[in-house]
């Protein structure tokens, strides 16, 4: 029986499973997020390693492969496989990409096409088979996040505290933000939000979407302006291919707001096929890892994973 690990990481969360070459999942590790960009890359491995650790402490003796989408691989190059493969020598194969991988494959497969990631942070990932993985925008939440969770929070918290000050009139984001923090939106908060950080202000995004339900202009206009942003990226994908091409949305974002995947459609380059993405990333990580292990990737490996996956959800 050959056993594999599967890891998607991201800025809020580390997701890590360990199952068999049938699909059966045999334990899940989730810990805090581990982009390296946000935390560093000796905290973003410590992350890392201490699930592992807990997988290889329930599981059996050897690994035959580990695969991880981690978001920020990209920008500082792969440092997680040379710590894994000293750390845990007893699996026998390892890989790391950036997690945009982890989206194309969980919904595309090895097909050519497109990740557009939105959840805390947002970027774009072209994959065509022969040619290095490209990635448009995700420069990091000071330099570039256009679309994301934290853009639409941090979008949020600014508008409010401008019509506290009087700089603008009147919005529901005011009440709305106090709501989720648990505290008037006045200069009170601003040390609340400081210490909060990334996290926190993602969070703030989803008084955008109640605002603009609510009829809001102030919301409406976030909503459009961040729609926009991402709906960007797929006018620059759309040089790379020849036709029209597959982008699949992942991201607690797209994933919570169909509005928001409807609007960012219509204001996409002609040729992007968008398609919410179909399993969670850690699927599309369990598939290159089975990949590299040799095993076929069959309907019912996938049937089999993403149940036992969706039962796990359900005792979270």
């Amino acid at each position: 029986m050959k056993y594999c690990i599967a890891a998607d990481g991201g800025g809020t969360k580390t997701d890590l499973v360990l199952f068999d070459e049938d699909g059966h999942i045999l334990c899940q590790s989730v810990g805090p997020g581990s982009n390296p960009t946000d935390i560093g890359q000796e905290e973003s491995l410590a992350r890392l390693g201490a699930c592992i650790q807990e997988l290889l402490s329930r599981g059996p003796e050897t690994i035959t492969a580990i695969y991880g989408g981690m978001a920020g691989e990209i920008a500082q190059g792969d440092f997680f496989s040379p710590y894994v493969k000293q750390r845990f020598p007893q699996i026998a194969h390892t890989r790391f990409d950036d997690d945009g991988c982890n989206l194309i494959s969980g919904t595309l497969g090895r097909q050519d096409g497109c990740g557009m990631v939105c959840g805390t942070g947002s970027s774009l990932f072209i994959r065509i088979a022969g040619q290095p993985l490209r990635h448009i925008g995700g420069k990091g939440y000071l330099i570039d996040t256009g679309g994301s969770g934290f853009e639409l929070g941090q979008a949020a918290i600014k508008m409010a505290l401008r019509s506290v000050d009087g700089r603008i009139g009147p919005t529901v984001l005011t009440e709305l933000l106090a709501n989720i923090l648990g505290m008037p939106v006045d200069d009170g908060v601003i040390p609340h939000v400081h210490r909060g950080g990334r996290p926190l202000i993602a969070s703030l995004s989803k008084a955008v979407f109640q605002g603009r339900a609510m009829g809001d202009p102030v919301c409406r206009e976030i909503f459009d302006t961040q729609a926009s942003l991402l709906a960007d990226l797929t006018y620059v994908a759309q040089r790379y291919f020849t036709g029209p091409f597959d982008v699949v949305l992942g991201g607690g974002i797209v994933n919570h707001y169909p509005e928001y995947v409807e609007a960012i459609r219509e204001k996409s380059a002609p040729g992007a096929r968008l398609i919410l993405q179909q399993a969670p990333p850690v699927y599309g990580a369990a598939i290159e890892a089975m990949w590299d292990a040799g095993i076929p990737v069959t309907d019912r490996i996938r049937e089999r994973f993403l149940t036992d996956y969706a039962l796990l959800a359900a005792t979270e």
